[in-house]
């Protein structure tokens, strides 16, 4: 039969398309690297699954191309090209090393493999999502980082002065003074601390139920850390000034601090022993449980105790504002770090950045300022007096 050779010259322009099409329902399928040789388009790193532009490679059908403009672009949604919908469904496991030679990828030539990082931009429409209703949970996330960290830095400014390592003509001393003598007092902004310890509460509240969209795990790392949050919060008020109407779950404080603990520690051990999540950042996790039980059992104990609360003033009157101090820190680092593992599920960061910057340095600010504190408000004679009392929990 004799074909028209318009209709062979249609064939021939057709014909890298149709030969990187499967020829049946069957076919094996291709590896990653073919479809991106014959496509060039590539998914990225882990961070950014993105499709990233590339040459295309020289072809006997064409010159080397761009991506043309029937492709749509990959902030456009779904592509109107099969092929590039079929590269977004290959596996990263097939990739090939950046050694790979241009035979193993046939007549296309080898793929170059760019890295590019997260952009603001990006990351800010992965963080602000449709699905928290008016905001209330960003917006309320935000500004209780804001208002409690700007607290948290007063308070650690007001202990540099008393201490002499910063000159404020004597005005920390004097305020450090003023309330050791007042047995205690309300904690200087506490007014300001119990606004930011409400947002705190409505951030948790409110966040509780984005995790149903992302898989029992995120449900279970939302409830986890509210029920954390709320019991530092209410040990916190419980302290402070005004606590007394508070006192109704004086009786449970024991079992309300074991609760979210214990939770955490098998959390933690089930995540280390059958996930394939990054095990340091797990570890990490689990020793900073340790250092919130290393607050949250003496105050358990002091507010169980019957009369505890007003011993505590009378006896230790600084390690009142020490342990208001120090719990709402901990409320601090328990958003901050439920943040940092909310943007590395949304791959806006890594594991490492994760470590870094939501557990080790905010960690290590903690401890710093609980040190200040009690060199500051002195609520022990001495570390070893710290030890045999159990933190204080020993009046």
């Amino acid at each position: 039969h004799s074909a028209d050779p318009r209709r062979r010259s249609i064939m021939s322009a057709r014909a890298p398309t149709l030969a990187a099409r499967p020829s049946a329902p069957r076919a094996r399928p291709r590896r990653r690297a073919d479809v991106v040789a014959a496509v060039g388009y590539r998914i990225s790193s882990t961070r950014d699954r993105r499709f990233v532009p590339t040459r295309l490679p020289s072809s006997p059908w064409g010159p080397p191309s761009s991506p043309s403009a029937s492709q749509s672009s990959p902030s456009s949604g779904r592509s109107r090209d099969p092929l590039l919908r079929a590269a977004a469904a290959v596996p990263d496991d097939d990739a090939p090393s950046p050694s790979t030679s241009p035979s193993t990828l046939g007549s296309a030539g080898a793929v170059t493999y760019v890295e590019r990082a997260v952009t603001p931009r990006e990351a800010w429409r992965r963080m602000w999502t449709r699905a928290d209703r008016y905001h209330v949970h960003g917006i309320s996330g935000a500004a209780f980082t804001l208002l409690g960290g700007g607290v948290l830095a007063a308070w650690a400014k007001r202990d540099l002065g008393a201490v002499g390592l910063i000159d404020d003509h004597g005005a920390s001393a004097n305020a450090v003074r003023d309330a050791l003598e007042a047995h205690g007092g309300g904690p200087e902004f506490w007014g300001l601390a119990s606004l930011s310890l409400a947002l705190a509460g409505v951030c948790a509240l409110s966040g509780t139920p984005l995790g149903t969209r992302r898989g029992w795990r995120k449900v279970e790392l939302s409830a986890r850390s509210t029920l954390f949050q709320l019991v530092l919060t209410w040990q916190a008020l419980r302290l402070g000034p005004g606590g007394e109407c508070l006192a109704a779950l004086d009786d449970r404080a024991w079992a309300l601090a074991l609760a979210p603990f214990a939770w955490q520690c098998v959390t933690s051990a089930y995540i280390i022993a059958f996930t394939d999540d990054d095990k340091r950042s797990a570890m990490l996790v689990l020793v900073g449980t340790w250092l919130f039980g290393a607050q949250v059992f003496p105050a358990a104990s002091v507010i169980a105790s019957a009369g505890g609360v007003d011993a505590l003033v009378a006896t230790r009157p600084g390690l009142v504002t020490v342990w208001t101090h120090s719990l709402l820190g901990l409320v601090w680092l328990l958003n901050w770090s439920t943040l940092g593992a909310s943007m590395r599920a949304r791959r806006v960061i890594d594991d490492e950045g994760y470590r870094a910057l939501f557990l080790l340095r905010p960690s290590a600010a903690w401890i710093a300022l609980f040190a200040l504190d009690v060199y500051t408000y002195r609520p022990f004679a001495s570390i070893w007096e710290y030890f045999t009392t159990a933190g204080g929990a020993q009046l």
